[in-house]
């Protein structure tokens, strides 16, 4: 009991630092080093113009979720064009202008961050992401494990910061969030 305490996140307390954009073009770096991050460079700054001004109920930019959410992906191993749409996966909350993304990022990015606002999380199987299973360098993955890593992500980083919602909302996405990971494969000893 005194451990989830200690845990527990409290209004106005910072569970994590927010991730740069140096950290997270290093990580992807590492995982892929001839990547071009000029795209990357790219959707933090589209990002960072759209929601300027806008903010999170902790009171936080709300860049600082977008930079949290593709640190996560990236920390993954997932490629540029998925860190692109996890920086630029909540952009229709801001006023860029629709066929935005499609001009500046192409089709494809637009798809993917279409998808990951309509996705369900329950209607993803988790085994899409092939935990445990080591994936060959280069391999790209597919738009259901592309979608799936940014959703969980997106959900993670909610959660870590979760103690800004109204208690009522807070209830509700804790208990979709316990529903999920009570789908997960069990793991193998």
């Amino acid at each position: 009991m005194r451990a989830r305490r200690q845990l527990a996140l409290r209004p106005g307390k910072r569970s994590c630092v927010t991730p740069s954009l140096d950290g997270i073009l290093a990580v992807v770096r590492r995982h892929h080093p001839d990547a071009d991050t000029s795209l990357i460079q790219h959707a933090h700054d589209e990002a960072a113009l759209w929601h300027a001004g806008q903010t999170r109920r902790s009171g936080d930019p709300f860049l600082t979720h977008c930079l949290a959410v593709a640190a996560i992906v990236a920390d993954i191993g997932m490629p540029a064009p998925v860190i692109c749409a996890a920086l630029l996966h909540d952009v229709d909350d801001s006023p860029c202008p629709p066929g935005r993304v499609t001009e500046h990022f192409g089709q494809e990015t637009a798809d993917l961050i279409a998808a990951v606002r309509t996705a369900k999380l329950s209607t993803i199987p988790l085994t899409a992401l092939h935990f445990g299973t080591a994936r060959p360098t280069g391999l790209q993955p597919t738009r259901e494990e592309a979608v799936l890593a940014i959703r969980l992500a997106d959900r993670l980083h909610n959660m870590r910061t979760i103690a800004c919602v109204a208690p009522t909302r807070r209830n509700r996405v804790a208990r979709e969030t316990l529903d999920v990971t009570h789908r997960w494969p069990a793991r193998q000893a």
